[in-house]
C-alpha cells in the first residue's frame, strides 16, 4: 500500500517545485521529504524523480503517472477521517486574493484541496486589486482577503518575501518597466527605488495578471519587480541584482469583523498552516519589533 505520507509529500515537491519549498511547508527537514520519496519509489517499485544539483525536480514517466492516483488517494483519506470524525466543514465561504496569490504561490492548489475535502463547504473566489479588495470586506460582502503590503493595519502577516528585478534593463539608460496596475506595492517600491537612486523611468508595459508580467519580462520588454517566490517561469539569469533593491513586501490576511462559518474559520486556518511556523515566526517579530 501507497503510504499516505509519503504521498503527500510527493505531491508537494511537485507543487512546491523543489524540496526546499516542500520541507517548508510541511514543516519537516529536507531529508526526512528525501526519506518520504525514497521511501515511495521502494513502494512503487519505480525511481519518480530525478533532482539535479540545482535543487531542480524532473519526474519520470512513472512519477507523472502517479500523479493522479497520489491525489485521488488522499482525497479518499480525508474525506474518510473528516466524515467518520463528523469534522466535515459546511457553509459558505468568500475570499478574495490579487492575481499573484491566484496565479501562484500553490494557492490554487490549496482551494482545490479545500474544495475537495469539504464537500458541504461552498467556496467563492474573486479575484481583483488590494483596494477593491479590502472595502469588499469592511462591507462584509468577503470573509478573508489575502493581500500584500509594506505596513499592514489590522491583518496577519503570514510571512515576508524580498522583491527583486527581473529582467534586462535597457542600453538608453531609462529603466523601462513592467508593472501591475495601480495600486500595486511592487510597483510603488520599485518607483520608490529608482528615484531615491537617480535613476529615470518609464512605464513600458501594464498587466493585471501574473502570466502577463512574466511573458513580457521573457520577451525583454523590461524590468517588472516582483516576490522572490513569483519568479518561478522566468528565462534562467533574468533577474537582475545591479539595481536598487525595492526592498520587501508583507504577506498578509484580512478577516472580516464578526462571527465567521465553520468553513470560513476552517479555510483561514488552512492558508496559515500553509505558510506553517515561519509565518507564525515572521507575525510575532514584526508584532514584537
Amino acid at each position: 500500500m501507497f503510504s499516505p505520507i509519503c504521498l503527500r509529500s510527493f505531491l508537494t515537491v511537485i507543487d512546491a517545485g523543489g524540496f526546499t519549498e516542500a520541507a517548508r511547508r510541511l514543516n519537516a527537514t529536507q531529508s526526512t521529504i528525501s526519506g518520504h520519496i525514497k521511501r515511495l519509489e521502494e513502494q512503487a517499485g519505480h525511481r519518480l524523480m530525478e533532482r539535479d544539483r540545482g535543487g531542480s525536480v524532473a519526474l519520470t514517466l512513472q512519477g507523472r503517472e502517479l500523479i493522479g492516483y497520489a491525489r485521488e488517494i488522499l482525497r479518499l483519506d480525508q474525506e474518510a477521517r473528516l466524515r467518520l470524525a463528523g469534522t466535515s466543514l459546511a457553509g459558505l465561504v468568500r475570499i478574495g486574493l490579487p492575481d499573484d496569490f491566484a496565479s501562484g504561490r500553490g494557492f490554487t492548489h490549496l482551494l482545490a484541496e479545500f474544495a475537495r475535502d469539504h464537500p458541504d463547504a461552498r467556496l467563492e473566489v474573486e479575484v481583483g486589486n488590494r483596494d477593491h479588495l479590502l472595502s469588499a470586506l469592511d462591507v462584509q460582502r468577503l470573509d478573508h482577503v489575502l493581500t500584500k503590503q509594506d505596513q499592514p493595519a489590522g491583518g496577519e502577516i503570514l510571512a515576508r518575501r524580498g522583491v527583486v528585478w527581473a529582467g534586462r534593463a535597457s542600453a538608453t539608460g531609462t529603466v523601462s518597466l513592467v508593472v501591475f496596475p495601480e495600486p500595486c506595492i511592487y510597483r510603488e517600491r520599485a518607483i520608490r527605488a529608482l528615484e531615491k537612486a537617480g535613476l529615470s523611468w518609464t512605464i513600458a508595459y501594464v498587466s493585471p495578471s501574473l502570466a502577463g508580467i512574466l511573458a513580457a519580462v521573457n520577451a525583454g520588454l523590461g524590468l517588472s519587480p516582483l516576490a522572490e517566490d513569483l519568479i518561478e517561469g522566468l528565462a534562467p539569469g533574468i533577474v537582475n541584482r545591479t539595481f536598487p533593491s525595492p526592498g520587501s513586501v508583507d504577506l498578509v490576511l484580512y478577516s472580516r469583523a464578526g462571527q465567521l462559518t465553520r468553513a470560513a474559520t476552517g479555510l483561514g486556518d488552512l492558508i496559515r498552516k500553509h505558510y506553517g511556523i515561519a509565518g507564525i515566526r515572521e507575525k510575532h517579530d514584526s508584532e514584537h519589533a
